[in-house]
Parts: structure tokens; sequence; C-alpha cells
């Protein structure tokens, strides 16, 4: 698998927005050409296993973009300390 940028991914996702699924191979790439689509785009298609696919997501997976890794979430708040009325005094 190749990782694709989110850039990849976006402009699959614009060339192949409105098109209805499922659609073959075929009609992925004359889709693409009646659109205008840029030759890293159609090459990607052409490059695609022969068959259908179910949507846009199905093709972004077929043509081997793996997801960007997520993003680190923001550390939760550390826990509540103890009140001092809690605590034993000695």
């Amino acid at each position: 698998m190749r990782r694709g940028t989110p850039a990849d991914v976006q402009r699959v996702r614009h060339v192949l927005g409105g098109m209805a699924f499922p659609a073959a191979k075929w009609q992925l790439i004359v889709h693409a050409e009646e659109y205008g689509a840029d030759a890293a785009t159609r090459t990607d298609l052409w490059a695609l296993p022969t068959g259908s696919y179910d949507s846009v997501a199905a093709v972004v997976a077929a043509m081997g973009f793996t997801a960007a890794p997520a993003r680190r979430a923001f550390r939760s708040a550390p826990p509540a300390q103890a009140a001092a009325r809690d605590l034993p005094r000695y």
C-alpha cells in the first residue's frame, strides 16, 4: 500500500464527485476524462483492478491510499488532587 496524502484523496473525491455508484472501472475513467481530470488522477484510475466499485471510498481504498495517521488528541486534564481535608494530619 502506498500512502496517499490528503490532497491525493481529495483530488480523487473531487473528480469522482457526482458519480453514480456502483460503477465499473471503465465508467470511472470515462467520468474522469469527461471531467477533465489531471494526468495523475487518470493514471491512478487506469491502474485500478478491473471490477465494480460501490463508492468513492472503495475507489480510494483500491488505489492503495492509506488514511493519514490520526493526530494525537490533547491530553485530558490530570486527575484532581485530593483535598487537604481528606488527607490525614500527622
